[in-house]
């Protein structure tokens, strides 16, 4: 329901590749990550839970999309030779941090424009990805995701249609 209905594509990669890591761990576990959407859409989601249901229920259901994300592009990392960790690139120097949640909850208007900047934010960072990935079998699991990103950002903007508008 959070996701459009098309299959995964098979979780593998056509050789280790160290640079390939540092890429899929910037969608990982950056500023702009599956890690970090988990943690803002699950923040944003108990915040509204008493004050908007429907908002709330959706935010839910997209951060479990957003876990699912998280555990693919893990396994990516293990198969490239890295380890799935929460840090930005493979040296383990700068680690995400709670910090990087923007945490405005002003109105439901801040909360879904937030969300969906961040989708937006999201998607272009996956295709600058894929133009740096030569490996048909990453690319077309960062293409499947993008496609489940562009559905999220169709479901925050009818909710901002409803709620806002």
């Amino acid at each position: 329901m959070y996701s459009i209905d098309l299959p995964y594509p098979e979780i593998k990669v056509k050789e280790k590749n160290s640079k390939y890591i540092d890429l899929i761990l910037l969608n990982y576990s950056s500023a702009i990550s599956e890690f970090d959407a988990i943690a803002q859409y699950t923040y944003h989601q108990i915040a509204l839970t008493y004050s908007n249901k429907e908002i709330s229920d959706t935010l839910c259901g997209i951060s479990i999309v957003e876990m699912h994300h998280l555990e693919m592009l893990g396994k990516i990392i293990i198969l490239l030779g890295g380890e799935p960790g929460y840090w930005i690139n493979n040296k383990k120097k700068n680690y995400w941090s709670g910090k990087l949640v923007n945490y405005d909850l002003s109105s439901i208007k801040d909360i879904l424009t937030i969300d969906i900047q961040d989708e937006k934010a999201a998607i272009k960072q996956y295709k600058e990805t894929i133009a740096q990935i030569d490996d048909k079998y990453i690319n077309a699991v960062l293409k499947r995701i993008i496609l489940d990103e562009e559905f999220h950002i169709q479901l925050l903007v009818n909710l901002y249609t409803k709620y806002v508008k």
